[in-house]
């Protein structure tokens, strides 16, 4: 086994420190794609100046995948149009899940939500999965609700189980929303969506259904969910 794949097999399994010290050495050992595993993990540990070096040493030996690691590395240090360039090439070589990466640069780091709309809807005519979940965030933001829970809809209608939970999430706000939202959540959680958990126990306990709420934010809670955890917590102590 090459040290690339003991660092991705590391990393897979949670392990970053150890999949860190295993790219590393294959940095040493010059194994292919070392830089890139390298940065990638640098950047998304919160290293981004030190990801950028060994991301763009990928990039310059020819790896265009690098386009867009180095592109978050660039805008976590504060350049956001040079990294709006890097997301730019990636969509240029084929990476179109790029797109969701630039309209969200666009909206929260380059304050043009204009044209982080229009990116954004372009992913989503390529199909690319997240990008309804960043239009529709980007129409609550501007209270465009009706609009947001069409994008869900619709995307929920193609499968997606994200999109079901954020229209879940965006009906729990409206009034007589609530039912149809339990159910979404409930449909979520079948499918295996633990996050959900929380969110319908947040729901049960804000419509007064407190022993449902308590039942179930505590299997989330049981399972190592800290919110579920921390909003059980409330619970009880508003009991007390």
């Amino acid at each position: 086994m090459t040290w690339v794949e003991q660092g991705n097999d590391a990393w897979a399994k949670g392990d970053d420190k150890e999949a860190e010290r295993a790219f590393r050495e294959a940095v040493v050992a010059n194994e292919e794609d070392a830089e890139y595993f390298l940065g990638d993990i640098l950047q998304q540990t919160g290293r981004s100046e030190e990801g950028e070096r060994y991301l763009q040493m990928a990039l310059d030996a020819g790896d265009p995948d690098a386009h867009v690691p180095l592109g978050h590395a660039i805008a976590d240090q504060g350049r956001p149009e040079e990294a709006a360039k890097h997301f730019r090439a990636a969509v240029e070589v084929g990476h179109t899940d790029a797109l969701v990466d630039l309209g969200v640069l666009q909206i929260d780091d380059l304050k043009d939500a204009a044209a982080g709309e229009e990116t954004l809807r372009e992913a989503i005519a390529h199909g690319v999965e997240d990008a309804p979940l960043a239009l529709a965030a980007l129409y609550v933001e501007q209270e465009r609700d009706e609009e947001a829970e069409a994008i869900l809809r619709t995307a929920t209608d193609q499968g997606s189980l994200d999109a079901q939970v954020d229209l879940a999430n965006l009906l729990s706000e409206y009034e007589g929303g609530e039912e149809e939202a339990e159910a979404l959540y409930r449909d979520a959680i079948e499918r295996g969506d633990e996050d959900a958990e929380n969110n319908l126990g947040v729901l049960l306990r804000d419509l007064g259904r407190i022993g449902e709420a308590i039942d179930i934010l505590k299997v989330a809670a049981d399972r190592g969910d800290e919110l579920a955890a921390q909003n059980l917590a409330d619970i009880r102590a508003e009991m007390n």
